[in-house]
């Protein structure tokens, strides 16, 4: 299935829409990116395993410690905190991409600063991200120089505070223009994941049991990476880095925003129960129904025959 890419503008207008009302992933997400952000900042500032290039003060379980033990905490600091995403992504699929990564993050502020109409909120956002994007960098950079260098004012400090502000124009650019698109063609943890195939009983399905779709396709509209959240079991081509015809789960970040888009349109149709679900799986997987030609009785088409039925996924 080639899957093709969506305009932005429509995803925009969708997120407009229901993200009007909080909702419980809104919660979830800000503590997810807290955790990401307090680890990664914990390990250097804690002395846990810091290599400074600045004052050759490096440290190593609490202790000062040579260059080169130095540079080989700083290899298995980066080693274990990606084998602890790995383990999350294999457990649990690729939640962290949509959850606890900082640049999902940074790709949602770009969007709420480009939906907001009025320039006050715009300005607020923008604030915000700021705030978020110099602790995401402030936390990395503390992993090789002591932050101290950003105030003692020596000839070092000028090039920290540089190296800074271009980290800060950096993600802005990148919520600005690149966003997603580094999520789907470019992040070379998610060219892996894709082929190691997560876990397949957790994440985003669709159950239609009762065929309370409506078919509004919001939720293929409002997807991130340009998937179709109600059969990412079938093969999806073209998918950037990924590997090809690979399924669609194995690109579904679980972000949860065609969950929240589908419980929206329900709700505002009056419809129950909610077809998509992000979690456990419960049942056989369902896909999108099939159409199916009418069966005529007699000179008249039966319109209990105009819709065929959820399969159940094999």
């Amino acid at each position: 299935m080639l899957q093709q890419a969506r305009r932005p503008g429509v995803r925009l207008r969708l997120l407009a829409t229901f993200q009007k009302v909080r909702h419980r992933y809104d919660l979830w997400r800000a503590i997810c990116q807290a955790i990401s952000i307090g680890i990664l900042a914990a390990v250097p500032l804690t002395g846990l395993i810091q290599f400074d290039a600045w004052r050759g003060d490096h440290r190593l379980l609490f202790e000062r410690v040579e260059v080169k033990p130095a540079i080989g905490g700083v290899l298995v600091g980066i080693v274990s905190l990606y084998v602890i995403v790995f383990l999350t992504n294999f457990a649990a699929g690729r939640i962290f991409c949509g959850w606890g990564c900082p640049v999902a993050q940074i790709n949602r502020f770009g969007e709420r600063a480009q939906r907001e109409k009025s320039r006050w909120r715009m300005a607020g956002t923008l604030v915000v991200a700021t705030v978020f994007n110099a602790a995401l960098i402030l936390s990395m950079f503390a992993w090789f120089v002591d932050l101290r260098v950003l105030w003692v004012g020596t000839s070092a400090t000028l090039t920290a505070w540089s190296i800074v502000l271009a980290g800060l124009v950096s993600a802005y650019g990148h919520g600005r223009w690149w966003r997603w698109g580094f999520c789907k063609s470019a992040c070379p943890i998610g060219l892996y994941y894709s082929i190691v195939s997560p876990a397949h009983w957790y994440g985003v399905h669709f159950r239609n049991e009762s065929e309370s779709c409506i078919e509004c396709n919001a939720c293929d509209r409002v997807c991130p990476v340009d998937l179709a959240p109600r059969d990412l079991m079938a093969p999806v081509e073209g998918q950037g880095l990924g590997a090809s015809d690979a399924p669609g789960r194995n690109h579904c970040i679980e972000c949860g925003d065609c969950v929240r888009a589908c419980e929206w349109m329900m709700n505002a149709a009056g419809a129950e129960p909610v077809p998509l679900h992000l979690g456990y799986f419960r049942g056989p997987q369902c896909v999108v129904p099939e159409p199916s030609t009418p069966e005529p009785v007699g000179d008249q088409v039966d319109p209990a025959n105009t819709r065929s039925p959820a399969r159940p996924r094999p």
